[in-house]
């Protein structure tokens, strides 16, 4: 196997199993030597990619919104069926991709220790050819702007986050299905839940 290769892959083992620890135990409680130890390599083989905890963080905090930002440019819509679906789109994402679910559970744990944090996480995320594209007659017609303090894109982030933060399993797995039951419980975003499916 080539130098570069081993390489790689060798920082990919490294995010992988920073990325359970962080989901595990967050930022603060989060151990270099766990991480190490969640992978065959050495202590030195980690500092070679990565020289200090907060390198790892950034690392993940990097794949989230890379995650974020593609889903943004991906769905047009801000009404709560669109919504309800970036929501559990990026529930199933969390499920699945265990470096998401690190970036957000160290989103989340910054949000309550640093201020100014929680504007990081803008819900839902904007693309560039989405962020101006608020409808002229949405005043006109009652319908709330997506980012307007107590709108729909609040009812998204308190559901997304609520369903993460009480989850019992650091896997998060079924937090789709239970972003999915919370979604349900708002009758308008349930009234047309044939066109956005769980």
């Amino acid at each position: 196997m080539a130098k570069q290769e081993r390489s790689r892959r060798t920082y990919e083992q490294f995010l992988d199993a920073a990325a359970e620890e962080f989901a595990q135990y967050g930022y603060s409680d989060a151990n270099l030597q766990r991480v190490v130890d969640r992978t065959s390599l050495t202590k030195g083989a980690l500092y070679g990619h990565f020289a200090r905890k907060e390198d790892l963080a950034e690392a993940l905090s990097g794949h989230l919104a890379a995650f974020l930002d593609e889903l943004g440019e991906r769905c047009a819509g801000r009404g709560l069926v669109e919504l309800r679906s970036m929501t559990l789109e990026f529930a199933r994402e969390v499920e699945a991709d265990p470096r998401v679910n690190a970036g957000l559970r160290l989103m989340l744990d910054a949000a309550q220790t640093e201020p100014g944090v929680p504007g990081r996480l803008r819900w839902p995320p904007r693309s560039a050819h989405s962020a101006s594209r608020a409808s002229p007659d949405a005043a006109a017609s009652g319908e709330a702007h997506p980012h307007q303090a107590g709108g729909p894109a609040d009812l998204a982030l308190v559901i997304l986050v609520g369903a993460y933060v009480t989850a019992s399993a650091t896997d998060r797995k079924g937090l789709a299905e239970r972003v999915a039951a919370l979604w349900g419980a708002v009758p308008a975003a349930s009234r047309d839940e044939g066109q956005a499916g769980p």
